[in-house]
């Protein structure tokens, strides 16, 4: 018999010794690893502070381009053997499970990876799970390969039992934001443009599903007719590889990283190859992000590119979190060209990324960030737009004066048109017996009130603000773009396009990711497409940020005693950097303004 004395360790305590040394002695990743992504929900364009959600996450949730960036790492790293997903999204954008997809897929080609769910409840989450070499699903599970579809909220009927008039004015037929409170069913326009969006989507997805399983687009498109699909129906169309459980599923991915021959029983023993999160893995291998500085005479920086993000819906003003520091978080027109600025006078930055993920918003922010694209153009620093989600409308307008704009195929864009206007409660407030009054110096100056319609001068001023705002976006879309005003027109009128018909309309230059866009900036800057460059961010997203006021408007890059407090600034944020994230939101409309 034998026996072990207290003190004195066993089999399984030297194998875990032995695998702690071997995971410092590689700098926090095990050799011979298995990577975990855990996908319930896609990974988010930017993360800011936000407790609640850091607890509830258990600590700050990884972001898209640095999940993208780190499945990139781990194709090229001798230490991770393989990947393994459990891809289950409810709901996503197309361009964010495109831009992972691209990710995976070039993963897929060099290291072996396996997907699997409980069951696939959409187009999206199945879409996402062909690009792995074997796709697996609980016996329960179905593939929801349904294709899109589109629904529309009408709300006309309803004011007008209400007793509220909307009273709106649109540049372009196919802007139909106001649609909403102007319509009872859809526009010709509207339903155009729908569906052709939804169509450019489904042959995309259709044809990379095909591609990845070996299938014909045809058969691939049958099915969806059918789904969702119950599992024999799955694997007898070629959509599923293997019915089985998770544990079945990590014993599949030990045995085809040739790491361990186990048994499923085995799937999480210590026999088993040591698994890591992607999480965590893309924190251990990232490169340690340090602020801008400013170039030292006689020293050669290593080249940087600056990626200035703008998320969410664009005012004027700072914007930012809405009930700081936790709300849902806006594009300040003023924060984004600060950070344009600040970008543009670090000497060490060579290009600039603007990366937009925005529906749209004021007239003006749009116009303010806008100015300094061309200025950063003007002075010489190439500007490159990277597309997420959506860019549409404003986030068209803050884009079309890049030097080069880059979307995904499933980017929504476009939406080259005006839409302002209000909704008066004249009616309800009679039905409802609540009385009101208006005094005024001036005949405008009840104009937005929502006691009263506009009147005929009232009108013809916003048509005439509305005409010269939709006149300006096309004009300088024609510019930026240098395509004729008629040929912008003709694709302009509010439409709204995947990133793959934008480019097929020359809106859009290349189709990718940010990775994509930061090897376009590399170029334009002069330097080779494998240049190894550091990114800085732009701008600052922390407490700290949030809390700290800027000493002035001057580009804190623009001198060695600004840099350096700069510097001194961005140490103390940092430290607080892990437990960010913000909250985003999307409001298309804000009544009293001009809305692109």
């Amino acid at each position: 018999m034998v026996a072990f004395l207290p003190g004195i360790p066993g089999t399984d305590d030297l194998r875990a010794l032995a695998r702690r040394v071997d995971t410092a002695r590689h700098r926090g990743v095990p050799d011979g690893c298995v990577l975990e992504l855990d996908l319930l929900a896609a990974p988010p364009e930017t993360v800011g502070f936000d407790p609640l959600a850091m607890i509830s996450s258990g600590g700050r949730p990884l972001m898209l381009r640095e999940a993208v960036a780190a499945i990139h790492r781990a194709a090229e790293d001798d230490r991770v053997a393989g990947l393994i997903a459990r891809v289950q999204l409810p709901a996503a954008a197309p361009a964010v499970v495109q831009e992972l997809r691209d990710a995976l897929a070039e993963f897929s080609d060099v290291k072996p990876t396996l997907a699997w769910a409980e069951t696939y409840p959409g187009t999206l989450s199945y879409y996402l799970a062909s690009v792995f070499r074997e796709v697996w699903m609980q016996p329960s599970g179905t593939v929801g390969i349904v294709g899109f579809a589109t629904n529309a909220l009408f709300l006309r009927g309803a004011l007008d039992k209400a007793g509220i008039e909307a009273d709106f004015i649109a540049r372009g037929e196919y802007k139909s934001a106001a649609n909403l409170f102007t319509q009872d069913s859809y526009t010709d326009a509207h339903r155009e443009a729908d569906s052709r969006l939804i169509e450019s989507l489904h042959s995309q997805v259709v044809a990379a599903v095909a591609a990845s399983r070996h299938l014909d687009p045809a058969a691939v498109n049958a099915l969806a007719d059918k789904a969702p699909l119950l599992r024999d129906e799955a694997v007898d169309g070629g959509l599923i590889d293997r019915i089985g459980f998770r544990d079945e599923a990590y014993a599949r991915i030990a045995e085809l990283t040739g790491t361990h021959d186990i048994s499923p029983t085995d799937a999480d023993s210590e026999d088993a190859p040591p698994r890591l999160y992607l999480s965590r893995y893309a924190r251990a291998t990232a490169p340690k992000p340090t602020p801008p500085m400013p170039s030292i005479p006689g020293r050669k920086a290593k080249p940087s590119i600056a990626v200035v993000t703008l998320h969410g819906p664009i005012v004027s003003g700072r914007g930012g979190p809405q009930g700081v520091p936790l709300g849902n978080s806006s594009a300040g027109g003023d924060t984004i060209a600060a950070a344009l600025r600040e970008a543009a006078a670090n000497d060490s930055v060579s290009a600039i990324v603007l990366r937009v993920d925005s529906p749209g918003g004021s007239v003006t922010g749009s116009e303010t960030i806008w100015r300094e694209v061309n200025r950063v153009r003007d002075g010489g620093k190439p500007v490159v737009a990277s597309m997420g989600s959506v860019a549409a409308s404003g986030g068209y307008y803050v884009s079309m004066g890049a030097d080069a704009i880059v979307a995904n195929a499933g980017t929504i864009t476009g939406s080259i048109g005006v839409v302002t206007g209000k909704l008066v409660a004249r009616d309800l407030k009679d039905r409802l017996g609540v009385g009101s009054g208006t005094l005024k110096t001036n005949a405008n100056a009840d104009a937005w009130s929502i006691n009263e319609p506009f009147t005929e001068e009232q009108r013809a001023h916003v048509e005439a603000e509305a005409d010269l705002f939709y006149t300006d976006f096309v004009e300088r879309v024609a510019v930026g773009r240098k395509l004729t005003v008629e040929a912008v027109e003709a694709i302009a009128r509010g439409r709204v396009w995947t990133g793959a018909d934008a480019k097929e309309r020359g809106l859009v230059d290349e189709l990718g990711g940010l990775r994509t866009a930061i090897t376009r900036a590399k170029i334009l800057a002069g330097h080779d497409a494998d240049t190894e460059v550091r990114l800085v961010g732009y701008p600052g997203s922390s407490l700290m940020d949030l809390l700290r006021p800027k000493p002035s408007s001057q580009p804190a890059a623009a001198s060695v005693s600004e840099a350096v407090g700069s510097l001194l600034g961005r140490s103390l944020a940092d430290m607080l950097n892990h437990a960010e994230r913000s909250l985003t939101g999307v409001s298309a409309l804000w009544l009293g303004d001009y809305r692109f």
